[in-house]
C-alpha cells in the first residue's frame, strides 16, 4: 500500500471507524499498513486496562484470551501467596504431629502399667512417625521458599503479557478495522457498554475462582452435586422404565428383526467355515490378484496363511460374517440416502445433523439402546456397527453428487436424458470415486465396530481381545490385534483395487 493511505478518504474511513482518537489510530495504521516497520509505541490504554481496552473496542477474542491468561495468573498469584503450594505438607506435618503426642501419652501410660515392651512399642512408632511429620514439614517449608520465586516469576509473566498486549494492540485494532471495511456489521468505535459487561463477566469468574473454595457459604452455593446426583437417579429410572415399555410393546417386531438377522449371519458363517480354508484362501486369493494386482495378492495369501496357522481361521470367519452382514445393511442403507441428500438440499439439511450426532458419539454409546432392545449376541452386534459404520457412505456419496459439475447435468437433460438417467449415467458414475471411498470407509469402520461387539456378545476376533486385555495377556493379545490388522488391510486394500479400476 502507497503514502495514498493518508487521503482524505482513509481519513475520514477511520474516524468512522474508531469514533474517537482518529489521530492516533492513522498514524498507527499508516506504519503497519504501508509495509514499513510500526513504530514500536506501545497502546497506553491496552497496557493500562487491558482486556477492557479490547472489549470496549469490540475485540472480543483477544479480550477472552487475554482476560483468561490473566485470571489464571492472578489465581497462580494468590494460591502461591496464600501458601497453597505448601498446605498440604504441613497439614500432613501436623496431623503427624499430633498422632505423635497421642502415641507418647499412650506409651507413657503403658510404662506406668508396667508394660515395658508395648511401651518400647508405641516408642519406635512415636519415632517413625516423628521423622515422617519432620520430612513433610521440611518439604511445605521448600514449598514455601520455592513458592517466593513462583509468585516473582508470576508477576513478571503477567506484566509481560501486559507488555505484549500493548505493543500488539494496535496490530489487533488494525486488523479489525480491515474486517469492518469488508463487512460494517464488525464491531467499531468505543462502547462503554462492552467495557460494563466484560468487566462484569471478569469480576464473575475472579469472584468464583478466588473465593469459591474459601468461603463456605459460597462454596456450599456452587456445590450442586447431591442435587445432580438425585436428579441423574430421577431420570435413569423414567429412561428405563420407557426402554422398558417400548421393548414389551414392540416384542414381536424385536423378536423378527432378530431372526431375519440370526439368519442372515448364520447361513454366511455356514458358507465361510463350510469350506474347507485353503479353498477359501484360493479364492479370496484369485479376487485379490484381479481386483488389485499380484502384490496385493501375495499380500493376502500370506495374511490368510498366519490365520490358519494361529488357530485364528473359525473366528475370523465369524468376524468376516459379521463385517459382511453389517456391512451390506450400512450400504443399502447409507447409499439411497447420501442419494437423496445429494440430489434435494432439504432432505441433506433434515438428516445431516443425524449423520453428525451419529458420526460424533462414541462407539460404545450404541451398544446401550441396542441391547435394551434386541438383548446380547450376535443380532445386537450387527445392528450396532451397521448404525456406527453408516454416515461415512451416506456422507461422501451426497458430497460426490454435489460436486458433479452443474454444467454436465444441464447437457444431459438438453440431450433428452430423463432425470433418473441423467442419475444412473452420469451422476453416480462421475461420483463413484467418492462413493468408493465412502465404501471403504464403511467397511473399514464397521471392522472396527464388530470387535468392539464382542462386549455384548458378538463373538468372533473381538472375544480374544476381550480375553487378552482382562488377563493383560501381551503375547496373546499381540497376535490377535495381528489378525484383525490383516483382516483390515485384506478388506482396504481389495476395495482400493476396485476403485482404482473404476478411476
Amino acid at each position: 500500500m502507497t503514502r495514498s493511505y493518508r487521503d482524505h478518504d482513509w481519513s475520514s474511513s477511520i474516524a468512522e471507524f474508531t469514533g474517537d482518537n482518529s489521530g492516533y489510530y492513522q498514524d498507527k495504521f499508516a506504519d503497519i499498513f504501508e509495509g514499513g516497520r510500526a513504530r514500536l509505541r506501545p497502546n497506553w490504554a491496552a497496557a493500562i486496562i487491558g482486556p477492557l481496552w479490547a472489549a470496549s473496542r469490540g475485540l472480543f477474542g483477544a479480550f477472552l484470551v487475554a482476560g483468561l491468561v490473566e485470571i489464571a495468573l492472578v489465581i497462580g498469584i494468590v494460591f502461591l501467596g496464600t501458601g497453597g503450594l505448601s498446605v498440604d505438607n504441613m497439614a500432613r506435618a501436623q496431623s503427624l504431629e499430633k498422632l505423635s503426642e497421642a502415641r507418647l501419652a499412650q506409651a507413657n501410660d503403658e510404662r506406668q502399667k508396667g508394660n515395658e515392651a508395648a511401651a518400647n512399642q508405641m516408642q519406635e512408632l512415636l519415632k517413625s512417625l516423628a521423622q515422617s511429620a519432620a520430612i513433610e514439614r521440611a518439604v511445605a517449608n521448600d514449598n514455601a521458599r520455592a513458592a517466593t520465586m513462583l509468585i516473582v516469576s508470576t508477576i513478571a509473566g503477567l506484566l509481560g503479557l501486559r507488555a505484549v498486549f500493548a505493543m500488539a494492540g494496535d496490530w489487533l485494532y488494525s486488523r479489525q478495522y480491515m474486517r469492518w471495511r469488508r463487512d460494517r456489521a464488525t464491531p467499531s468505535g468505543r462502547s462503554y457498554q462492552r467495557v460494563v459487561a466484560c468487566g462484569l463477566l471478569l469480576v464473575i469468574i475472579y469472584v468464583v475462582a478466588l473465593f469459591g473454595a474459601k468461603v463456605p457459604q459460597l462454596a456450599s452455593t456452587l456445590a450442586i452435586q447431591s442435587n445432580t446426583s438425585e436428579l441423574a437417579g430421577i431420570t435413569a429410572t423414567a429412561l428405563d422404565q420407557f426402554f422398558t415399555s417400548i421393548t414389551l410393546s414392540g416384542r414381536s417386531t424385536f423378536d423378527a428383526i432378530t431372526g431375519s438377522i440370526s439368519a442372515l449371519v448364520a447361513s454366511v458363517e455356514s458358507l465361510l467355515q463350510g469350506l474347507p480354508w485353503i479353498c477359501t484362501v484360493l479364492v479370496v486369493v484369485f479376487a485379490a490378484w484381479l481386483l488389485a494386482g499380484s502384490g496385493t495378492a501375495a499380500f493376502t495369501a500370506a495374511g490368510l496363511v498366519y490365520l490358519a496357522l494361529f488357530g485364528f481361521w473359525q473366528k475370523s470367519m465369524v468376524t468376516i460374517a459379521l463385517l459382511g452382514t453389517a456391512a451390506v445393511l450400512a450400504l443399502s442403507t447409507g447409499i439411497p440416502l447420501g442419494i437423496l441428500c445429494g440430489k434435494s438440499p432439504r432432505a441433506y439439511r433434515i438428516f445431516r445433523p443425524i449423520l453428525d450426532l451419529m458420526q460424533t458419539m462414541p462407539a460404545f454409546i450404541y451398544l446401550v439402546p441396542i441391547i435394551a432392545f434386541f438383548g446380547i449376541g450376535k443380532t445386537p452386534g450387527v445392528l450396532a456397527t451397521t448404525i456406527f459404520g453408516m454416515p461415512p457412505v451416506a456422507r461422501l456419496t451426497a458430497l460426490g453428487l454435489q460436486q458433479v459439475p452443474l454444467s454436465i447435468k444441464e447437457a444431459a437433460l438438453a440431450f433428452g436424458a430423463t432425470p433418473w438417467q441423467s442419475l444412473v449415467k452420469v451422476e453416480l458414475p462421475l461420483a463413484m470415486p467418492s462413493i468408493m471411498a465412502g465404501i471403504n470407509q464403511t467397511i473399514l469402520m464397521c471392522l472396527s465396530m464388530v470387535v468392539i461387539a464382542s462386549l455384548i456378545g458378538a463373538g468372533g476376533l473381538g472375544e480374544d481381545v476381550l480375553q487378552a486385555l482382562q488377563f493383560a495377556s501381551v503375547g496373546q493379545g499381540f497376535l490377535v490385534g495381528a489378525a484383525v490388522l490383516v483382516c483390515a488391510i485384506i478388506l482396504d486394500r481389495l476395495i482400493q483395487g476396485k476403485r482404482s479400476n473404476n478411476q
